[in-house]
């Protein structure tokens, strides 16, 4: 048997050499997504939870790319439904053009039940072998403490002596089910990632929103886990854990929100550093990813392309040694393989590094258009893209302090509970009731917008100390057309977790598919302290059916902002801006002065002319 592996390795790296004679003469140029071929000739159709591996055996620079069991294609069915792969593999020599190799398993290995997924894997190559960490949804009974159930997820390893399998698994956990609750109640064991430390020691990262994201210590053999975990990564915000090494930090970077919304996806990736692969991670204001108003610089977000729920990476380099991550997103016109399956193909985006901290495709989010190839080789670097900065110019058009009783054009829908007019602004309480689908019954205190692109920025002080809440509670300002077609931009507290929240809803649409989602756009301030709140949109043409692209900020401190993605919708030349504050009643809250704004382009003459006004900050 040992020796039929080596042989199949040896005919593995004959076929790979000539791949590379193949893809040698790749376009200098890529596009997104990336060609990823089948064996039948055609290209995948999805590539979720993207993992990459240089195979430092090459002759050449030659990657592997390994993507989570889900369908590949449209065409490939099984029964009713569609072929589900276990972990397939593609192979590379120029990171853009992918080759079919193998599933990595035919059969679901222990201590994976016949019903388990696996999903997540992360290739590593450690003393003279291959090795393959990947989720497992639902141990066997004999590995975890409670029988019978399908929720016990565990991180699973198999090892190779080729980057292209066959894989051999360890029949045991490496990580085992963690129990949340008594019962089947367990903590979201998902998304092993490693990472070497400067000493030589390995690291094992894990978790989801489920529990939080962890690291531990990887034993020598690579098989379990020792010492303490430690928590990098707060309960309900982040999972996709992917840590890399760059000039003496350690960036840990983290996907946040659902993954698989199909056309509402707004999964989004978010990035801090350590000094040490135990942490603590902060994001470039300070702010701890593990803390409950959690940290973590957005570093790839929906921008207002074909692009959307952008997320799961890996970061490598190229032959000339420049970063890029590959990814999944969602193309929003074409988003679902089938009701509740999202189609998620694999993109790829250069890294540049700007004072200590990763740039992405240059700020742009997902990209959409012709760019550079990677590098094969030492002599292809490329050079850095020169960062420029995106300001617009700004005629105030109107601004409401909120130090007198608001009064027409402002118009309460539904009606309001104990609010009143101080010197600080709006005061009162979140009230019970929310906008979510069909449950439209909280308050909202509201009035026109007026046409063309408009800034929007308020700030909100909602009193949520850090356990808050359940139910969850949640105030900010939300641009609408009525009660099911909206973008919201909120502070929002929920079961201990804090974020920025940025949603959007939709009616009618197609069957089966979602009206709501959302995505994250920043960290609130202290319980007892300001958080400023922005919402761009830029709109394409006048019509009542025109396109408009809802781009949400927000602030800790009213100067240095964070961008939080891009909703595409169509609100209409009837729009509102409104205030709001529901969920669970009772939480005190303050708005201050809501500034609407003009935006001009930077470039255009009368950007040009109104760069130059008073700022509308409120």
């Amino acid at each position: 048997m040992r020796s039929c592996l080596f042989l199949l390795a040896a005919v593995l790296q004959t076929a790979a050499a000539a791949h590379a004679q193949v893809q040698a003469q790749a376009s200098p140029t890529y596009r997104n997504p990336l060609p990823v071929r089948l064996a039948s000739g055609e290209f995948a159709q999805n590539c979720a939870d993207p993992a990459v591996l240089r195979d430092p055996q090459a002759a050449q620079p030659t990657w592997y790319l390994y993507c989570t069991t889900d369908p590949v294609s449209r065409n490939e069915r099984e029964g009713d439904g569609y072929r589900f792969r276990l972990l397939p593999v593609y192979r590379s020599t120029d990171l853009v053009h992918w080759d079919w190799v193998a599933d990595s398993f035919t059969d679901r290995p222990a201590p994976a039940t016949a019903r388990s997924w696996l999903w997540a894997p992360e290739p590593q190559y450690h003393d003279g072998r291959y090795w393959l960490y990947y989720t497992i949804t639902d141990t066997d009974d004999a590995h975890s403490p409670e029988a019978g159930c399908d929720s016990d997820s565990s991180i699973g390893v198999a090892s190779s002596a080729s980057p292209a399998g066959p894989w051999q698994a360890s029949g045991k956990p490496v990580v085992g089910p963690r129990r949340a609750a008594p019962g089947c109640k367990f903590d979201w064991t998902f998304d092993p990632d490693v990472v070497v430390d400067d000493t030589g020691a390995r690291w094992l990262y894990y978790g989801s929103y489920g529990g939080g994201l962890f690291v531990q210590r990887l034993a020598a053999d690579g098989l379990s886990v020792e010492g303490e975990a430690r928590r990098v990564g707060t309960s309900g915000r982040y999972e996709g854990a992917e840590v890399v090494r760059h000039d003496g930090w350690y960036y840990l970077f983290a996907s946040a929100t659902d993954c698989c919304a199909g056309p509402l996806t707004g999964y989004s990736l978010h990035v801090g550093r350590a000094t040490s692969p135990l942490g603590p991670f902060l994001d470039r204001h300070g702010n701890d990813m593990a803390a409950p108003r959690a940290g973590g610089t957005p570093v790839l977000a929906q921008s207002g392309n074909r692009w959307i729920g952008a997320g799961h990476n890996s970061v490598l380099q190229d032959g000339a040694g420049q970063w890029w991550t590959i990814y999944h997103a969602v193309d929003a016109g074409d988003p679902l393989f089938a009701p509740g399956l999202t189609r998620r193909p694999a993109l790829l985006d250069r890294i540049d590094w700007a004072g200590g901290w990763p740039v992405v495709a240059e700020g742009r989010g997902p990209s959409d258009r012709d760019l550079p190839a990677p590098a094969t080789s030492a002599g292809g670097a490329r050079p850095a893209p020169a960062f420029g900065g995106t300001g617009a110019g700004l005629r105030l058009l109107w601004r409401e302090d909120f130090t007198k009783a608001p009064a027409a054009p402002w118009r309460w829908i539904r009606q309001p509970g104990s609010w009143r007019a101080t010197p600080e602004g709006l005061a009162g309480h979140t009230q019970a009731g929310d906008l979510y689908v069909d449950t439209n019954t909280a308050p909202l205190l509201a009035r026109a917008l007026p046409p063309g692109d408009l800034r929007i920025e308020t700030r909100v002080r909602l009193d949520a100390p850090d356990e808050c809440c359940t139910p969850h509670v949640q105030a900010g300002i939300v641009a609408l057309k009525d009660d099911d077609n909206y973008v919201k931009l909120s502070v929002l507290a929920n079961a201990g977790l804090h974020q920025v929240e940025f949603g959007k809803e939709q009616k009618p649409v197609p069957a089966h598919h979602p009206r709501y989602g959302n995505t994250v756009a920043g960290t609130p301030s202290a319980q007892a302290a300001w958080t400023w709140l922005r919402l761009d949109v830029r709109r394409e043409g006048t019509g009542p059916g025109a396109l408009e692209r809802w781009t949400a900020w927000s602030s800790q401190d009213g100067r240095d902002w964070v961008g939080g993605g891009t909703w595409t919708h169509r609100l209409g030349t009837g729009a509102r801006i409104g205030l709001v504050a529901m969920g669970a009643g009772g939480r005190a809250v303050t708005f201050g002065p809501l500034a609407v704004s003009a935006l001009y382009p930077p470039h255009s003459a009368a950007g040009a002319a109104e760069a130059r006004a008073t700022g509308t900050q409120p």
